[in-house]
C-alpha cells in the first residue's frame, strides 16, 4: 500500500543550500576567539575535487573557534534522496573526542549507548592540520585540512586515495 506523502515537503537543491548557507551563518555569530583561518563556510567544487557527484548533490562544511579553544566541524551534505550531517568538536591537540552524525544521534536515542566514532585534529601550522577518524578506536581515515594563504580555498586529502576535495570558501 503507497502512502499519501504530498505533505512533505519538495526537496530543491538550490534552496537547501541557501538554507544551509543561512544556518551556517547564524551559528558562526558573535565569536569572542580569534578564528583561524579555517574558519568560515565552505562549499564543494566538484569541478576541481574532479568528484563524480550527483547533479543534485551538495556538500557544505562549517567551522568555528570556540572561545574556549574548542574548533566545531560541522558538515551537511545531501541530494534529491537525502540529507546527512556530522559534527564533531576538538581542539587541535591530537586527542580523540566524540564524533555524531544524523544516524549515530538517532541511534543514540534508541538503544541509549555512545557513539562509536571520534576525531583527532593537530595543528600542523596556521594553515594545516592533520586530521584522524576512527570508528571503535581504530582508524578508518586520516588526512590533511589545507587552507590556501590567501584563505578560499579548502584542501582536504586522504592519505593512501588519489585526488582530494577542495571546497570553495562561502561569502
Amino acid at each position: 500500500m503507497r502512502r499519501n506523502r504530498s505533505w512533505l515537503p519538495v526537496f530543491r537543491p538550490a534552496s537547501f543550500a541557501g538554507a544551509l548557507l543561512l544556518a551556517a551563518t547564524t551559528i558562526a555569530g558573535a565569536q569572542e576567539a580569534a578564528q583561524p583561518p579555517i574558519a568560515g563556510t565552505w562549499k564543494l567544487n566538484p569541478q576541481k575535487s574532479g568528484a563524480q557527484v550527483p547533479p543534485d548533490y551538495v556538500e557544505i562544511r562549517q567551522y568555528r573557534l570556540r572561545a574556549d579553544g574548542y574548533l566545531v566541524g560541522l558538515l551537511f551534505n545531501g541530494s534529491g534522496r537525502g540529507l546527512r550531517w556530522l559534527q564533531f568538536t576538538a581542539k587541535s591537540d591530537g586527542k580523540d573526542y566524540p564524533e555524531y552524525s544524523d544516524a549515530i544521534v538517532a541511534d543514540m536515542i534508541a538503544a541509549g549507548t555512545r557513539t562509536p566514532r571520534s576525531y583527532a585534529e593537530t595543528k600542523i601550522d596556521d594553515y594545516t592540520t592533520a586530521w584522524i577518524d576512527k570508528v571503535d578506536g581504530k582508524i578508518t581515515a586520516q588526512g590533511r585540512k589545507i587552507v590556501s594563504k590567501d584563505g578560499q580555498t579548502l584542501t582536504i586529502t586522504i592519505d593512501g586515495q588519489p585526488g582530494a576535495r577542495v571546497y570553495d570558501r562561502v561569502p
